[in-house]
């Protein structure tokens, strides 16, 4: 089968945190120049959510208590930070520098709890069948799986 969901989702989870850092970089130095980059984080974002949206939590359809709580928090976070994009992108329409602290705490200890937590779990608790659907999905959505 090759690659395993959780190491798809870390590998994503890298370049997520990695723009993110790259935009902050930008912002600091100048708020024009930092638009382009935020631009990019915001599409690795949202292609972010809609591989975990309509392809992971699609596939899990008999889920237990704890991970349908689990994958509740989730789906709060991400509208949660989807939030604060929309703040950000207010921000540089009126040319005022954004605060991103907010959306790289959320977005830290989201990831953090993914990769430690949640892709673990789903990895010993999926079938075989599950785990190939998720993952040609994934190839499907990836621009370099």
């Amino acid at each position: 089968m090759g690659k395993s969901i959780p190491l798809i989702m870390l590998k994503e989870h890298d370049k997520i945190k990695s723009l993110l850092e790259k935009f902050e970089r930008e912002l600091n130095e100048n708020l024009k120049n930092s638009e382009k980059t935020f631009i990019e984080f915001k599409w690795g974002l949202e292609k972010h959510f809609f591989i975990e949206e309509k392809v992971i939590f699609t596939v899990l359809k008999s889920l237990n208590e704890e991970e349908n709580e689990d994958m509740l928090n989730l789906l709060k976070e991400h509208k949660d930070m989807l939030f604060l994009i929309k703040n950000i992108e207010e921000h540089f329409f009126k040319n005022i520098k954004p605060e991103i602290d907010n959306l790289k705490k959320t977005l830290l200890t989201h990831a953090d709890f993914e990769n430690e937590f949640f892709y673990p779990k789903l990895e010993m608790d999926l079938s075989e069948k599950q785990k190939c659907l998720i993952i040609e999905q994934c190839k499907a959505i990836l621009d370099d799986y």
